[in-house]
């Protein structure tokens, strides 16, 4: 086996230990001895590979956000497109279908996000940059969507994106905090009608979508509307 091989293998056996350690015991809780034993190689060349263990973090990232982008947005883009509910569709079942189908992923981001903003603040900036990331994706085919006349024009595209966003995060969540109570599909099913119905051109009355119009009057509070103007 060439050097260049077997480099690749320690490094490659290095990160999917890590991806693993990680979410079991969390950053601050993995030694790099741990790391080296689950990858049966020597940890002293971990410093060698990553330069230090925030080093084998970012590998860690960077080489997951690859697969979710392989398994997730490439598809989308190689495939015919409509810039509306079908694209949104599509994302959908293909974020739902990575996360059932690499679980130790999905744990994995969670652990360390919740170290970020708890008692490991180092992970922050990882954390910030992975989000601005999915994010800017997220705006980008939003107001593309909104351009293309297959998106309401009335989107705040920012705040339409963290919300889904957030939904993966809140689903993630809830699924491990549930242990096999929460069903993930029908959740994502759910989810999937809801913003659907929020984002496309029309509602599901058929009528297009109306930014000037007021929201509905709370039942309880109409007659104390009523007496204040006056009716």
């Amino acid at each position: 086996m060439k050097n260049a091989e077997r480099t690749a293998r320690t490094k490659a056996a290095l990160i999917e230990a890590a991806v693993q350690l990680f979410g079991e015991r969390g950053y601050g809780a993995t030694s790099l001895k741990a790391i080296g034993e689950r990858a049966r190689v020597s940890h002293g060349v971990i410093p060698f590979h990553f330069g230090s263990k925030e080093g084998l973090l970012l590998a860690v990232v960077e080489t997951l956000f690859a697969r979710f982008s392989d398994a997730v947005i490439a598809p989308l883009l190689r495939g015919r497109r409509d810039w509306g509910s079908r694209d949104l569709e599509a994302v959908m079942r293909a974020q739902l279908a990575f996360q059932i189908e690499h679980p130790e992923v999905g744990r994995l981001f969670q652990v360390l996000m919740f170290e970020a903003i708890g008692p490991q603040p180092e992970l922050r900036p990882y954390f910030v940059e992975f989000h601005e990331r999915l994010h800017g994706l997220g705006c980008a085919w939003v107001r593309e969507g909104v351009a293309r006349g297959a998106l309401r024009d009335d989107l705040d595209v920012e705040a339409t994106v963290t919300a889904l966003l957030s939904f993966f995060t809140g689903l993630r969540t809830h699924t491990l905090l549930a242990e096999g109570r929460v069903d993930p599909v029908r959740v994502h099913e759910q989810m999937l009608a809801i913003v659907t119905a929020g984002t496309s051109l029309l509602q599901t009355t058929g009528r297009p979508a109306d930014a000037t119009r007021e929201p509905p009057t709370d039942p309880a509070t109409r007659g104390t509307d009523a007496d204040e103007h006056g009716a």
